[in-house]
């Protein structure tokens, strides 16, 4: 865990200001929506579509930084000055994320990111908000939001908003302090 964030924070030091943040993060929101909430579960909706906005493919090791040992594939896309990444991990654990990184932390009740996942929840019945992570991994600190359901013939479906942020002063001091943020679908195949 400690892998990805430091992989992820290593884009947050420097933050251009071509944008105000919140362009940003509607940005990311609809991307999330476009490929992670209609094209995810299906592999090559998602890899035409990335192929489509001129995504570079990751490489494996690039893709191992964040997946560890689980298999997977991913993209960056730029977004001005900034880099976002998409990852698909294959089943068991099926997941689309998009991440970036910011900032300031996207609000867990952000109205753009509350409007996608409602309206996806609208056509996908049962989910009910998780346990809330709050928690320091070293000199990191992640904060979640899940909400998820139990798919008929077992399995599970989780709605993932997390954000991430170096704790450690001396790094603060030094400039770490903007934050990694991830919006995750994920699908666990019955065992």
């Amino acid at each position: 865990m400690i892998a990805i964030a430091a992989a992820l924070l290593a884009g947050a030091v420097q933050q251009g200001a071509s944008d105000a943040p919140d362009d940003m993060v509607q940005r990311m929101v609809a991307l999330y929506d476009e490929a992670c909430l209609q094209a995810f579960p299906n592999d090559e909706k998602i890899g035409a579509l990335m192929a489509g906005k001129g995504a570079t493919p990751l490489t494996p090791d690039e893709v191992k930084v964040t997946l560890r040992d689980d298999p997977g594939c991913g993209w960056r896309l730029k977004d001005g000055e900034r880099s976002v990444l998409i990852f698909l991990e294959i089943p068991p654990f099926h997941a689309c994320s998009v991440r970036w990184s910011a900032p300031q932390k996207l609000s867990d009740d952000d109205a753009g990111y509350r409007a996608v996942v409602e309206r996806y929840k609208a056509s996908h019945d049962g989910f009910t908000p998780g346990p809330m992570m709050d928690r320091d991994l070293g000199e990191i600190h992640v904060h979640g939001v899940t909400e998820g359901r139990t798919l008929p013939g077992g399995g599970g479906e989780l709605l993932m908003l997390i954000d991430q942020h170096v704790i450690d002063r001396s790094r603060r001091a030094e400039g770490e302090t903007g934050v990694s943020m991830r919006m995750v679908h994920q699908i666990r195949l019955p065992d």
